[in-house]
């Protein structure tokens, strides 16, 4: 088993966002932001295992009963270059009233969850047990002021968590800039990485790809896609120099000791599209 390190615990709860990736009857993800909280943490300070609550009926719900690995993205609210994924498996349990529902909506709002109307508290506790976690840190310098609520989620500077799954059926969640692609759907997206990350290596196998956006500056406004994802090779990285100045205060992407000689442009051929909180 794993855990989250200390260093990073605090990103396992409030103000953070968690966009937790199920596996589809197709063997495609599917890819949401949710509300949770730490469920077993060690005297040390690090986290074993972490809680959500969800509706009975909903996707992750039908999907976590079938195939209960997950995968969870999370990125600092204040810096978002600090970040965590977590690789667990789900155990569900039968909520049948608002309780846990409320705690955990205390945290983020400091009310009891507004939305009971909506039903009589049925659903489903979800405990996702850690068996790995990435963790990402570091100070970018300079970067752009938050963006106004109500922008373009599809667009800089909100960060888009890209779901892909392996070839074992395990989901992976990552996150990376992003912009809307030319041409094409009016949903398709774009984003560069190096030839040798995960999510490529899966895409190349299969190439469903789901990807949630929430707003930098609301995150309860936030977007769904669902498609395909189309790769392209490149033996540069202009796109990446091109989105930088759209997410830090830097002409192009500063010079580092990595490879990026070569590179893959991946374009998200978007089929649907879900959007909450407009």
């Amino acid at each position: 088993m794993a855990s989250v390190p200390p260093e990073f615990a605090d990103l396992c709860g409030a103000p953070h966002f968690a966009h937790v990736v199920t596996v589809n009857r197709d063997g495609s993800p599917q890819s949401s932001p949710v509300w949770f909280r730490p469920e077993q943490v060690n005297p040390d300070g690090s986290v074993e295992s972490v809680y959500f609550s969800t509706g009975k009926r909903f996707r992750k719900s039908l999907n976590m009963q079938r195939e209960p690995r997950v995968a969870i993205s999370v990125h600092d609210a204040e810096n978002p270059y600090r970040m965590i994924e977590i690789v667990g498996v789900a155990s569900l349990s039968a909520r049948t009233g608002w309780d846990d529902v409320d705690e955990i909506s205390r945290s983020y709002i400091g009310r009891d969850y507004p939305g009971k109307s909506d039903g009589d508290g049925e659903g489903c506790g979800v405990t996702v047990k850690i068996e790995r976690v990435v963790t990402l840190d570091f100070a970018p310098g300079d970067v752009l002021d938050p963006p106004e609520p109500g922008g373009d989620l599809l667009n800089p500077p909100h960060f888009a968590h890209v779901a892909t799954v392996s070839s074992s059926g395990q989901p992976r969640s990552s996150v990376v800039w992003h912009r809307r692609a030319a041409g094409g759907g009016e949903d398709d997206i774009e984003f560069w990485t190096t030839p040798t990350t995960l999510k490529v290596l899966h895409l190349r196998r299969n190439p469903a790809i789901a990807v949630s956006i929430h707003d930098e500056a609301n995150p309860y406004r936030y977007t769904e896609l669902r498609g395909r994802a189309s790769l392209t090779e490149v033996q540069d990285h202009r796109l990446l120099d091109e989105l930088t100045p759209l997410y830090w205060k830097q002409d192009s992407y500063p010079e580092s000791d990595d490879d990026l000689s070569e590179g893959v442009v991946v374009r998200v051929v978007t089929a649907h599209r879900v959007v909450y909180g407009e």
